[in-house]
């Protein structure tokens, strides 16, 4: 078939479809911090719950709380790095095993195991393509900040640094349009790299980075409809439980967690369904069912 855009009703269809890997995906990004959760609350959680509320100089808390991590921050960084290198590893996983998935057999049942099974087995060539775009991005950055110390030092060199916060926003907002333009490459490279005649995971990238250049408004869009209500259904419980106290106790807390980790798994695995329209392999057997009907 012909390659397409991507397609955010596309990744809807068959995230439904794959409700078994969306809740997976949950299960498993919520346990790789669990480590780190258990040295902060069982060092640090019991002290500060016994603090008096609203009694404390302004500050005082932020303090104590310094305190209280100064002696326990190495094995806090070490769970947190480590948390964080085990979801870089299984988001890998997952991605390789549904590329592998869809291509082998995606118009049959679903069956964990077997997309777990392949991407295990694809996950290498994979973990190159994720590295490729921190590598790339890496390489953006730091231009980018060389740049904006050559600025800052022609600024002092003129004795005028009226400019110096117009630079520093154009350097940011730089280096979020790179990281979101690596992102794009990385979700199309990844189902390019699953065609059979590819096995460079840098050409994948590639060809992914100059699809998403001649299809912007498509990938920006696609990534917008998923991207926006994944990070609401994130940070929503924190900010409900901020502003209404009832919502602060275990079990509406506990639910609130749960439904807002299952839908920010749901988005992330239909945004990268999305995009899978771009190898041509999209499923039309919807198209056909109208048609016969």
């Amino acid at each position: 078939m012909k390659p397409t855009a991507p397609s955010w009703s596309f990744g809807f269809r068959k995230a439904v479809v794959l409700w078994r890997v969306v809740g997976l995906v949950f299960l498993v990004s919520a346990l790789v911090f669990v480590p780190a959760r258990l040295v902060f609350w069982t060092t640090v959680g019991g002290a500060l719950a016994a603090l008096p509320d609203g009694n404390l100089p302004e500050g005082e808390t932020a303090l104590i709380l310094i305190e209280l991590l100064r002696p326990i921050w190495p094995s806090l960084a070490l769970a947190f790095l480590s948390g964080c290198f085990a979801l870089w590893a299984w988001t890998v996983l997952w991605h390789a095993g549904l590329v592998r998935w869809f291509f082998y057999s995606g118009r049959r049942d679903v069956r964990l195991a077997e997309v777990l099974s392949r991407g295990l087995f694809g996950w290498w060539r994979w973990a190159r393509l994720s590295l490729t775009s921190v590598v790339v991005l890496g390489l953006v950055h730091s231009m980018i900040f060389l740049g904006f110390v050559e600025l800052e030092d022609r600024a002092a060199d003129l004795a005028d640094d009226s400019r110096l916060g117009i630079y520093l926003e154009t350097g940011i907002v730089l280096c979020l349009a790179a990281a979101v333009l690596c992102w794009m490459a990385v979700l199309r490279g990844a189902w390019l790299l699953g065609q059979g005649h590819r096995r460079s995971a840098v050409l994948a990238w590639s060809a992914g980075l100059w699809g998403t250049i001649k299809q912007p408004l498509r990938s920006v869009l696609t990534l917008l409809v998923w991207v926006v209500p994944g990070f609401a259904a994130a940070i929503g419980p924190l900010i409900l439980g901020w502003r209404f106290e009832i919502l602060r106790e275990t079990i509406p807390s506990t639910v609130l967690g749960l439904g807002g980790g299952l839908i920010t798994a749901f988005c992330l695995v239909a945004l990268f369904l999305s995009f899978a329209p771009v190898t041509g392999m999209a499923d039309q057997s919807g198209e056909k069912e109208q048609g016969r009907v």
